[in-house]
């Protein structure tokens, strides 16, 4: 176990990398100082807010001397049957490969653009989401004026504290906006935008649904990095823009597999119809906001219910996969880098020193990783990985940097340069509700986007943020 003194060494490093400095308060408690991660609460960790319009809570900070606006997001979720999803309220007993979408009620983001709808309680409900950036946090507004605009007797005061750093707080606050009155200024400028663009036209009168290709041409961008999606499953693009990085496009795509040489099924089957069969899906929702943006979207081959969630932050992605499908025997999650990827140092928690990234293969520790990375000029990419499965399993780590590989590369470019992830080899039970199963897996992959000169140090830190999360409680507040 490393020591408490080399973790808070390595979250320094994570912090002089993210070319953040913290704001001491006058009494030298600690700000919580991971400008990275996200605070997200639910309605329910916020009771007085549930009822409350959610277009009309604003974010404040205190500065000790005056009211300051900060970045908020309320993200609506319902539970939705994934009929509604694919469109077929009208035929709910549709089934794909056997699977039945009606079967399936899942909480999930909601959005009026997509078949899924709006949340049927259109006010905060005890379920949907509150998210703002640790980062944002300030003092606490002990003897603080009312905020001008804000109602009286709305204020809620949120509690942020990192458990890796003792007596660290910092507190951001909540309020309605009144009728009367200028609301403070100084949040700035939006964290990220992202773009869905589907290449058809509007989703609702134009997605296949059924079949055939969609492609897009969508991005998500940030100071930070970008993202780009040529079609539902198939992302092709990351370019870090942090301060000192180059920003060439450094992926070839994040590609899945049952297993290395078996292009039966892949993220190209998942999209659209082929020799392999159909290939049914739809997007549960797409929304660029202020704090992230979500890209949710279900339905890959003979999983008609598996389901997979992007929430980009500024600095950092979220990837959530839940498998819903049939039995089978083993399955892959990798990112396989670009030529452009060349000269940086791949490393792992099982590989601690690194190898380069050049095309010519390498002999690597295998097992289970926790957390992956690679940098150099390019910028610092770091993967951390939370795998949960209900059944037992056996799963290691895949490599493979080869320029003239002899694994067949099922999709993107012929070559295989860093190409690194997660690969369960065991059998895996059926998973898919829509035929009555009840096992589950679902993987949690946190990326962070930064400059270059990222290290083992950085990522440790990472995972040990991501193993013991930001603390967050919301109490009301009155002046």
């Amino acid at each position: 176990m490393k020591s408490r003194s080399f973790i808070i060494a390595a979250l320094a490093s994570t912090l002089a990398l993210s070319g953040f400095s913290p704001i001491i308060s006058a009494s030298a408690t600690p700000a919580v100082t991971r400008p990275s991660d996200p605070v997200v609460l639910t309605g329910a960790d916020a009771p007085s807010l549930i009822g409350r319009p959610p277009t009309r809570i604003i974010g404040l900070r205190w500065t000790g001397s005056a009211w300051q606006r900060r970045h908020i997001q309320i993200d609506e979720r319902a539970v939705v049957n994934f009929a509604r999803i694919y469109g077929l309220l009208n035929a709910p007993t549709t089934s794909f490969y056997g699977s039945q979408p009606g079967l399936v009620n899942e909480l999930v983001y909601t959005s009026g653009s997509t078949w899924t709808g709006n949340d049927p309680d259109r006010l905060i409900d005890a379920n949907d989401e509150i998210a703002f950036m640790a980062r944002d946090g300030g003092l606490i507004a002990t003897g603080a004026p009312q905020p001008s605009g804000t109602a009286a007797g709305s204020g809620v005061e949120v509690r942020i504290t990192d458990p890796l750093v003792p007596g660290s707080e910092s507190y951001l606050y909540l309020f309605e906006k009144g009728t009367t009155g200028i609301l403070p200024g100084g949040s700035g400028p939006r964290y990220g935008s992202y773009k869905f663009t589907l290449l058809s036209g509007s989703y609702k009168s134009t997605y296949s649904r059924f079949g055939a290709a969609n492609p897009e041409d969508t991005l998500f961008r940030s100071s930070t990095y970008t993202r780009h999606f040529s079609d539902r499953w198939l992302n092709d693009q990351i370019k870090i823009t942090a301060p000192g990085a180059s920003g060439v496009d450094i992926l070839d795509r994040q590609k899945a597999l049952f297993a290395p040489n078996t292009c039966g099924r892949s993220e190209n089957t998942f999209n659209a119809t082929g020799v392999y069969g159909s290939a049914e899906g739809a997007f549960i929702v797409n929304k660029n906001g202020p704090v992230r943006s979500i890209r949710s979207y279900v339905g890959a081959n003979s999983g008609p219910n598996t389901q997979r969630t992007h929430l980009f932050y500024d600095r950092r992605e979220d990837i959530v996969t839940n498998l819903r499908v049939h039995s089978i025997a083993s399955i892959m999650d990798f990112f396989d880098y670009s030529p452009a990827a060349s000269g940086m140092t791949y490393r792992d928690s099982q590989n601690q020193g690194g190898v380069t990234v050049d095309g010519v293969p390498d002999s690597l520790n295998t097992g289970e990783t926790t957390w992956e990375q690679l940098a150099g000029s390019q910028g610092t990419i770091t993967h951390v990985n939370n795998l949960a499965t209900s059944f037992a399993r056996t799963n290691t780590h895949y490599y493979l940097d080869d320029s003239t590989p002899s694994d067949t590369q099922c999709t993107g470019d012929a070559f295989a340069y860093g190409s690194s992830g997660s690969y369960i080899t065991s059998a895996i039970p059926c998973t898919d509700p829509g035929t009555g199963c009840s096992a589950t897996l679902s993987n949690q992959r946190i990326i962070y986007y930064d400059a270059p000169g990222g290290d083992a140090g950085t990522a440790l830190a990472y995972r040990s943020g991501v193993n013991t999360p930001i603390a967050a409680t919301a109490t009301t507040w009155s002046p």
